[in-house]
């Protein structure tokens, strides 16, 4: 054999000798690659095999695949949530409607509709705080007195406070008092109760002075039944710029009663 030939035979040997290696190599690669193949299904295990950690913790583990105590009581928490949800959709409505004066709420209804009751007996009371002058340019200023908060007059001539009294309709007024402070000896104060057509109902004056929260009542009422289709009532504080902080109206109240 010459020795061209032995060289082209040596050279087409390599040739495919690194073809078959090359062939194995690929070959063993993907076969590394490649998944392992599941494991057989078992009846021992919800799904037919065991849970693994890695689909645990990516949440994609499947509801046939859980153990029985869990599926369980994810049912149960799931007609827990279904029976709150029926509860909320039949829950009393947020109460809308409202009592008059010397009444309470009897029944609410499911809307939030409300049936009222009155009461045989009540007081309405007022604050000199919430208290108007009858003439707009009296100037007045709150002030604080051991046991009590009140307003006085800080100029302008002597005037009143002037306070609107919401009794129900059909009442039967019984009784009227004034809270105040006075210790102004030279000066008294005093308390009106009036319906709108100038009826005086009730009147208190205070007398002497001292240093201290004091109250005055009366039971003699004039014009005694409420009729608010036909009145307003209104309470008035008298106030004195002679007096000022001395003399301190702090409230008034009415009692009254039902037929």
């Amino acid at each position: 054999m010459s020795r061209t030939r032995l060289a082209v035979l040596s050279t087409a040997f390599a040739v495919v000798a690194a073809g078959v290696f090359g062939l194995g190599f690929l070959r063993g690669a993907a076969e590394a690659s490649a998944a392992p193949a599941p494991p057989p299904l078992s009846s021992e295990y919800p799904g037919g095999a065991p849970i693994d950690a890695a689909r645990i913790q990516t949440g994609r583990l499947t509801f046939d695949r859980m153990p029985a105590e869990v599926s369980g009581a994810l049912e149960l928490h799931s007609a827990e949530i279904v029976k709150q949800a029926e509860v909320l959709a039949t829950k009393q409505a947020r109460i809308t409607g409202t009592c008059a004066p010397g009444s309470a709420i009897r029944v609410v209804a499911q809307d939030g509709t409300v049936v009222c009751q009155r009461f045989p007996r009540g007081v309405v009371s007022v604050s000199s705080l919430a208290g108007v002058p009858r003439v707009s340019t009296t100037a007045t200023t709150q002030l604080s007195v051991p046991g009590g908060v009140g307003r006085y007059q800080s100029g302008g001539e002597d005037d009143f406070l002037v306070l609107p009294v919401d009794l129900p309709d059909g009442a039967v007024v019984t009784g009227f008092s004034f809270v105040f402070w006075d210790s102004d000896a030279r000066i008294d104060g005093a308390a009106y109760l009036y319906r709108s057509d100038d009826t005086a109902m009730a009147a208190l004056v205070t007398k002497d002075a001292a240093e201290e929260v004091r109250v005055v009542s009366t039971q003699d009422i004039a014009a005694q039944k409420v009729d608010n289709g036909a009145f307003a009532y209104f309470v008035y504080l008298q106030l004195s710029a002679a007096a000022g902080p001395r003399l301190v109206p702090i409230a008034a109240s009415v009692a009254y009663k039902l037929p």
